[in-house]
């Protein structure tokens, strides 16, 4: 698919979200006292801050036109990525992404009477591996009813999953709020519009956009607090903490599939001071999935560079990364063999000991982002 065939599709899948939104979190299947505390997730949505969830597992974030646009950047080229990703970003800047949800003046530009595409482009930048440039367009943002909505689907990803941004990504975020107070200040200072429409619009933006700036900071502090947290752990070393959050951060730049992301979430959650050892044993699990799948997705990024037959199966995956010298022979051997002691440890056995699982993570972690840093110098993003 060419480049303007692309954003020309693209166009068509934001208009109808902005027409019919699809964005959404959904409630897991929980155990009751759980279920009990986040039953009033939509409820509670604009009516007092969120509480940030510190298991991203209990919300699990859906949208039909987010998997379309995941779809159409994947029939892309890699050097038209980028192009996609402005072509979203721009409809942040423009006041106009929005629509009116009801025909009456009273009440027009509240956000429960308004629709916009701007929160799924939030979560396809967040998700698709462009946060940083998502967080820069955030703070030029047009003061619109769009805004005020995309601020609360901002809020709402931090509550769920405060994963999606890593620590460094949090101290941008009260930058790009005090940049989005001035544009409300500025727009403060405008002369009244002699349209009653326009006017209730700008009215309810000044209201409600500073309260949902206010939110996110909140939000932001808490999940700035989990990761400090969870860094200080009994047997959590936090250099290997660190080295996840790399982990993900090459992992959403290289292109790599969320679900290869979510695989890694899981088996960190599961992997808890508190956990038995049937959940450790399926954080093992995760972590074995997490290993075959990133050699293999790692072969299709590859792949585009030098070509050839493209591997299905783990050991074709080594070996097409050994014969293109992505991973030297004593690597190659090393990944094998560990591949091979988690196996046996994790798959077979019908329990896992905590020594067995803390040496899983800590080295998938670090073998994980001594490959996909080889990758990265490939300029294979």
């Amino acid at each position: 698919m060419n480049l303007l065939e692309a954003i020309e599709k693209a166009g068509r899948i934001l208009d109808e979200e902005r027409v019919q939104p699809t964005v959404g979190y959904q409630q897991r299947t929980l155990p009751a006292k759980i279920a009990d505390a986040v039953t009033q997730y939509p409820s509670l949505r604009g009516k007092r801050c969120r509480q940030v969830q510190e298991d991203p597992a209990l919300f699990e974030f859906n949208s039909t036109n987010f998997d379309l646009l995941s779809a159409l950047l994947d029939q892309v080229q890699q050097e038209d990525k980028r192009a996609i990703f402005a072509f979203l970003r721009s409809r942040i800047a423009d006041a106009r992404s929005y629509r009116h949800r009801s025909q009456e003046v009273l009440g027009s530009g509240a956000w429960a009477r308004s629709s916009s595409e701007l929160p799924l482009i939030a979560e396809f930048l967040v998700r698709r591996g462009d946060k940083e440039h998502f967080i820069g367009a955030l703070g030029e943002a047009g003061a619109s009813p769009g805004l005020t909505l995309l601020l609360m689907q901002l809020e709402d990803m931090i509550a769920f999953n405060f994963t999606l941004f890593n620590d460094e990504e949090y101290e941008l975020l009260p930058d790009t709020m005090a940049s989005i107070m001035r544009t409300i200040a500025d727009l403060e200072k405008r002369p009244k519009p002699s349209s009653t429409l326009e006017s209730n619009t700008i009215y309810h933006v000044r209201h409600e956009v500073p309260a949902f700036c206010r939110c996110v900071l909140e939000v932001c502090r808490k999940a700035r607090y989990l990761y400090v947290k969870s860094s200080l752990l009994p047997g959590i070393n936090v250099e290997v903490n660190q080295d996840k959050n790399r982990v993900r951060k090459f992992l959403e730049k290289l292109g790599f599939t969320p679900l290869l992301i979510e695989s890694l979430d899981e088996a960190e959650r599961l992997y808890r001071t508190t956990a038995t050892r049937f959940e450790l044993k399926s954080s093992m699990g995760h972590l074995r999935s997490f290993l075959e799948e990133l050699h293999l997705q790692a072969c299709s990024a590859a792949h585009k560079k030098f070509g050839g037959d493209r591997p299905a199966k783990w050991g074709e995956a080594l070996k097409y990364l050994r014969d293109h010298d992505v991973l030297t022979k004593h690597e190659e051997l090393f990944a094998a063999q560990f591949y091979t002691l988690m196996s046996d440890t994790a798959v077979h056995p019908l329990a896992a000991e905590r020594e067995y699982a803390r040496l899983m993570r800590n080295m998938s972690i670090e073998y994980g982002l001594l490959l996909l840093t080889k990758l990265d110098k490939l300029g294979l993003n």
